[in-house]
């Protein structure tokens, strides 16, 4: 791991890398993300909405840029690695192969999928990649299990890491509403912690924190988790890392 300001301790041997929308887990030497979407403008596309067809270029520039933070050893995606639900759509295909392909070529020995609930159809070409794939949750071991967050099903373990959310914070700053990726801690009602990361797509900007368990997204949120004790932690490129008080402190500056 590099030194510095490189990555700031989240809870246990769990850092935010930078101000990246990535954890790098020590114990088991992984830099871990979640939500890429690859192949969303396309999607787009198909629905009558055209959109820069960004996504990927914004994915591989941050990939270089946390790689040089963190020399891990696996990288990990935590579901969600492409966008469509019904098909592997030509862009998919072309953007999976080039995102694996940098990957690998910035050194990273092993590369596993923790499936999503968009990762349908992708599996025959992430093997003929070398990519691993995990069906439903992967434990790391020290107590700390990942699992992408759309199954109804809450793994063992003292910290369970998730996506699917695309967390966001928005704030009534001078009377503008400004919305930050967020990640969040969230303690459960049996005395564990769901850490939910922010999304690694750029487009895919947020679902808004709340206080109102119905807004959420995660079947393991709504279920297990204590909303009015969560902490959100900003993450955002040009303001850094910036823990924020529990979400019923916070309260009016909530929508």
């Amino acid at each position: 791991m590099s030194s510095g300001e490189a990555v700031k301790r989240v809870v246990n041997n769990i850092y935010i890398v930078g101000s990246k929308p990535a954890l790098y887990i020590k114990s088991s030497d992984a830099i871990v993300i979640a939500d890429v979407h690859l192949g969303y403008e396309e999607a787009m596309a198909s629905q009558g909405v055209f959109i820069p067809k960004t996504q990927l270029r914004r994915g591989l520039k941050a990939l270089k840029e946390f790689r040089k933070l963190v020399e891990a050893r696996r990288l990990i995606i935590n579901g969600d690695l492409k966008h469509s639900f019904n098909k592997l759509l030509r862009q998919e295909r072309v953007e999976v192969e080039q995102f694996i392909a940098e990957a690998s070529s910035l050194g990273f020995k092993e590369i596993v999928l923790v499936r999503g609930n968009h990762d349908n159809y992708v599996s025959p070409l992430l093997r003929r990649l070398g990519v691993s794939i995990v069906e439903d949750y992967m434990d790391l071991g020290e107590g700390v299990v990942l699992t992408h967050g759309h199954l109804d099903v809450m793994p063992e373990g003292d910290i369970v890491v998730i996506g699917h959310e695309h967390p966001a914070v928005q704030i009534n700053m001078g009377g503008s509403k400004v919305k930050f990726p967020a990640l969040l801690l969230m303690p459960t009602v049996k005395g564990g912690l769901i850490v939910v990361m922010p999304a690694f797509g750029s487009y895919q900007t947020g679902n808004i924190v709340t206080l109102d368990r119905n807004n959420y997204l995660s079947p393991l949120v709504k279920s297990q988790g204590v909303i009015e004790d969560t902490v959100p932690v900003i993450i955002d490129e040009g303001l850094g890392a910036i823990t924020l008080s529990k979400l019923e402190v916070m309260g009016k500056m909530l929508p």
